[in-house]
């Protein structure tokens, strides 16, 4: 006999990872740069050399990517993650301390390896094991405020600086991150829902199979190997890897404003605009993935970002730069949102983990490139305009790529067979 069980334990998993994106994104990955100037004053060293910190975190974190996935199927999900949080919170209490830039190399390095598991994988993994129901909602909320939660925490941030100092900053970022994460890594967080305790996937639909053989089952879908073999996955990868490159010029976009006319204050409205619009996207794809026809909010999504960008292109006054903005925003939702969601869909649980992990370092590879390219597009041309057109270009590959692979998704065909 079928029933519908479900976990209370999902919606806590779903707290946690709200906090995980709020709260953990807001710190770790939006915050770093509002200490460019102070240190850069204190070190004596220019902006260039105190920048490189957070290059170096970003490329820190890709070859640790590759092993991810697989370590979070192995290792206890409370314990590995309180542990990556620990580290990152020891890490900002120590770099308040700090009195040369080699020393903020060097932990910053040890930051990008440390904040991959908790920050960039763990909310869709953990989300994608505790809810088979309504997952693009709980996904798109989830990771939709981490945009809300740089725009939270960057005004705080600057305000400890500025009033307390560089050093007692570090050293309350530190203190937050375990007091808003903790409790949650330590005692919510599993990895999947343990089925022979009663425990359940919310809007699980319990099957004959599953009944005769309680907490004997293995999760459906497909081995990483097989996934990394298809032509779903190759085509995955290449919308992360082009929306990456797209999402990639968001840092020149103060700088194209300014060249089309605008002042440094207009241009940091329209960046405002992208996250705004990014916090939005994400939320609503999330939710139109559960309530739609996946290829058509794809389209739709896709439609609104390249709109965004192709228009960003040719405003030169604030009002429809902003739209321009928060229109590019919004279409950021399909890689952030409904990639996961896609790869989740069209290869299921079993090596989720493992597949998201390198399609996600394959667009961090991306992004890394893009960004150093679209500046030499600038040097080239003396635009970006030529970029700008181009992630229109990016965004109708992208979307016939995402549809294509989700149509042949071999997932698919192992649910019929009963695999």
């Amino acid at each position: 006999m079928s029933a519908n069980k479900s976990s209370a334990r999902s919606w806590w998993v779903f707290i946690g990872c709200c906090v995980l994106s709020l709260v953990g994104f807001g710190l770790i990955v939006n915050t770093p740069g509002l200490y460019f100037t102070t240190l850069g004053e204190v070190l004596n060293v220019s902006r260039t050399q105190i920048a490189l910190a957070t290059s170096i975190m970003a490329f820190a974190a890709l070859p640790a990517m590759l092993v991810a996935g697989k370590v979070m199927k192995l290792v206890d999900a409370r314990i590995l993650i309180s542990v990556c949080v620990i580290g990152v919170a020891a890490l900002f209490f120590i770099q308040s301390f700090f009195n040369a830039v080699w020393q903020f190399y060097v932990s910053f390095a040890l930051m990008g390896i440390l904040y991959v598991i908790p920050i960039t994988l763990a909310p869709s993994v953990l989300l994608a094991n505790w809810f088979e129901a309504k997952l693009g909602t709980v996904m798109g909320i989830a990771l939709g405020l981490s945009g809300i939660g740089g725009t939270i925490f960057n005004p705080v941030v600057s305000w400890f600086i500025t009033n307390l100092g560089w050093q007692n900053s570090y050293r309350i970022t530190a203190v937050i991150l375990l007091v808003c994460i903790l409790p949650f890594s330590l005692f919510v967080f599993k990895f999947r829902p343990d089925e022979s305790k009663g425990e359940y996937a919310y809007g699980h639909v319990e099957t004959k199979t599953e009944e005769s053989g309680k907490g004997d089952v293995e999760l459906p879908g497909m081995a990483a190997k097989q996934a990394f073999r298809t032509p779903t996955f190759f085509l995955f990868a290449a919308v992360s890897v082009l929306l990456q490159i797209v999402a990639a010029v968001v840092q020149h976009i103060s700088s194209h404003e300014i060249a089309q006319g605008l002042t440094l204050e207009q241009g940091a409205l329209v960046v405002s605009g992208i996250m705004l619009g990014a916090a939005v996207g994400k939320a609503s794809i999330g939710i139109l993935l559960d309530y739609l026809k996946p290829e058509l909010a794809i389209v739709i999504y896709s439609l609104i970002g390249l709109s965004g960008w192709g228009l960003m292109a040719v405003a030169t006054t604030p009002t429809p730069a902003i739209a321009a903005g928060f229109m590019a925003g919004i279409g950021q939702g399909v890689v952030l949102v409904a990639l996961p969601w896609f790869i989740r869909q069209s290869f299921g649980q079993r090596d989720y983990s493992e597949i998201l992990s390198i399609v996600g370092m394959l667009g961090g590879i991306a992004s890394a490139i893009a960004v150093t390219a679209h500046g030499a597009v600038f040097d080239a041309t003396g635009s970006y305009v030529p970029s700008l057109f181009g992630n229109v270009a990016l965004y109708v590959v992208a979307a016939i790529c995402m549809v294509i692979g989700f149509r042949m998704r071999p997932f698919k065909a192992i649910a019929k067979s009963g695999k």
